[in-house]
């Protein structure tokens, strides 16, 4: 056959091919966990919104991101090249479905340190970080129709995952102490006697994502006593939980139960770095291994793991953590004082004990969108607080915004603070 005559064939072939499937778009043919999934959005994947053109330099709080100019590059090459220096091909090769066991070993000697049952590596499931683990959980326990319960707000990004494997999420209000647990109870009630199944229960306890706020020990022992009556598992998500300022916060979830009934998704995100994609979920080794056989990715990086692992032993892992607690603390101060001026005409806010997050909720009849909007026309981006709500607004709760303070240097804050006042003022007087 020539080329000729085979350049035809192939011709034909895409012809046919395209005549085949131009009249069927992607999404028509995706099955009905992707047909269903929730639009995609900046925030949900924990990037920043995009800001137009402005004469001004862009100034992002967007997005949950360590500070750029601490992250441990050096010591992370230096323990990379360890690594690979060492003899055999273990780091390049498939790792496993639970990911280094001396990595799981040193995540709960360091990470649960306070746990009452010392965890070993057999209570780790290593993920492609925390949005991984819900992801793993999710696949393991949810069946399509079941109900989990979230807090309101929340990350978006876990209502993406968790309706991704088509679950209905049904938001439950908070307070100043954390979940509130009389609507809880309500919501509980109401959906059980439809008949419906809630399978989970998910709380940020710990400098929750998006209102910083921290759940009261007395609201968390009060949360797991109801959950073990009501047989509904707890997801803890404590990606923040490292990144206190001054106190250590309350103790986990699974701290408190042993384990028992409680699910905890943590991460090497937010103490090192996003792009590590290394994050972990923490239970009881026979729902580990429960968790097991919904893994079908041939596990993560082996290489990421042994060069997390050596970090953590031969570098200096908790003076790095240590001072990202003082430098975000200084950040979280340093937002919200220069922000104060403009506190009593436009908004209200709790100032965090840790984490990323200022959470201001808007007076004057001002809304998240249009000052978000306003701020954009300076080149200040950060999401509006209906990014966090699984209906798309507030409702009772009213309007909001989240600043994340985390990412820009520490003299940009003054800069963004003065720029949303001015955002604050266009908005409340018609621009």
């Amino acid at each position: 056959m020539t080329e000729r005559s085979d350049l035809t064939m192939s011709s034909r072939a895409a012809d046919a091919a395209r005549d085949a499937w131009d009249r069927f778009p992607a999404l028509h043919t995706a099955n009905a966990a992707t047909q269903n999934a929730p639009a995609s959005n900046a925030t949900a994947w924990g990037l920043s919104e995009q800001a137009p053109i402005s004469n001004l330099p862009p100034i992002s709080l967007g997005g949950g991101i360590p500070d750029a100019d601490t992250q441990p590059r050096a010591e992370l090459l230096a323990a990379m090249q360890r690594v690979l220096d060492a003899p055999g091909d273990a780091p390049l090769v498939y790792g496993g479905p639970q990911g280094f066991e001396p990595l799981r070993r040193e995540i709960g000697a360091y990470f649960a340190s306070r746990h009452p049952s010392q965890p070993g590596a057999d209570w780790y499931l290593l993920t492609n970080g925390a949005a991984g683990a819900i992801e793993s959980v999710c696949a393991s326990f949810i069946d399509p129709g079941d109900v989990v319960i979230t807090e309101i707000p929340t990350f978006a990004g876990s209502l993406r995952t968790m309706r991704g494997k088509q679950a209905d999420v049904i938001g439950v209000g908070m307070d100043d102490e954390g979940i509130r647990l009389d609507e809880l109870e309500a919501t509980l009630d109401r959906l059980q006697s439809a008949g419906r199944t809630v399978k989970l229960i998910y709380t940020q306890p710990t400098f929750h994502n998006p209102t910083g706020l921290t759940m009261t020990l007395r609201r968390r022992l009060d949360l797991i006593e109801l959950a073990a009556r009501r047989r509904v598992l707890l997801m803890e998500d404590h990606a923040y939980s490292e990144l206190y300022f001054d106190e250590p916060p309350p103790p986990t979830l699974s701290e408190l139960t042993d384990g028992f009934g409680v699910l905890t998704v943590g991460t090497f995100s937010k103490v090192i770095a996003t792009g590590l994609r290394v994050g972990w979920v923490q239970a009881r080794p026979d729902w580990i291994q429960a968790m097991v056989p919904a893994r079908f990715d041939m596990g993560n990086s082996p290489l990421l793991h042994r060069m997390l692992h050596e970090y953590m032993v031969h570098g200096d892992f908790p003076q790095h953590v240590e001072q990202m607690r003082q430098l975000y603390a200084h950040k979280a101060k340093t937002l919200a004082s220069a922000l104060e001026p403009y506190q009593e005409p436009y908004y209200e806010v709790a100032e965090p004990s840790g984490g990323f997050f200022l959470w201001l909720r808007l007076r004057s009849g001002l809304t998240g969108d249009r000052v978000r909007d306003e701020a954009q026309r300076d080149g200040l981006s950060f999401a509006s607080g209906n990014r966090f709500y699984p209906g798309g607004d507030g409702g009772a709760d009213g309007e909001s915004v989240r600043l994340a303070y985390s990412w820009p240097p520490t003299a940009v804050l003054e800069d963004a603070a003065e720029r949303l006042g001015r955002a604050f003022h266009r908005a409340a007087n018609g621009g």
